[in-house]
């Protein structure tokens, strides 16, 4: 049974439990957020890597995340998404990532780092930020040209489509 989230309002400069990290990016967490992730891999993922990413995504929505959409590109992954567990943001990219990782090294015969190491995260401060975000996941492998319409893309999942 998955627990659902709605969408709600957060501004992360004023929400009294917000967090700052700082790698190379600045990395915000607030509860209750709903959060437009991104994380890009080394190499270009053939489909069955993909499947296997897609896989990760959705083992964890539902657990320990209530997704909204998700794209699987040949380069790269964006999520929209809110905690449903006390959990860290990074942990729970870091084991999709990590999990998606081994698979995939393992599916192609490869060894070594497969995702570069940090993600890029934001919060979705606004529901019409929210619905630009989803659109942009949508149209993300039309704008690449992999398909002519988001519904033909294998690699989405979307609660909005």
């Amino acid at each position: 049974m998955s627990i659902k989230r709605e969408f709600r309002e957060v501004d992360p400069w004023n929400s009294e439990d917000a967090s700052l990290k700082r790698r190379n990016l600045p990395h915000i967490q607030a509860r209750g957020a709903t959060y437009f992730a991104t994380f890009r891999s080394n190499i270009v993922l053939p489909p069955a890597a993909r499947d296997l990413v897609l896989a990760e995504i959705h083992a964890c929505s539902g657990q320990s995340i209530d997704l909204d959409a998700a794209v699987v590109m040949p380069d790269h992954v964006h999520l929209i998404f809110r905690l449903l567990v006390a959990e860290d943001l990074s942990r729970i990219l870091k084991l999709i990532k990590g999990r998606s990782a081994r698979s995939i090294n393992h599916l192609l015969m490869r060894q070594g780092r497969l995702w570069i190491e940090e993600s890029f995260d934001h919060i979705i401060r606004y529901e019409a930020e929210r619905e630009e975000k989803i659109d942009y996941v949508k149209q993300n492998p039309v704008a690449k040209g992999l398909v002519n319409r988001p519904e033909e893309y294998k690699w989405l999942v979307c609660r909005f489509l």
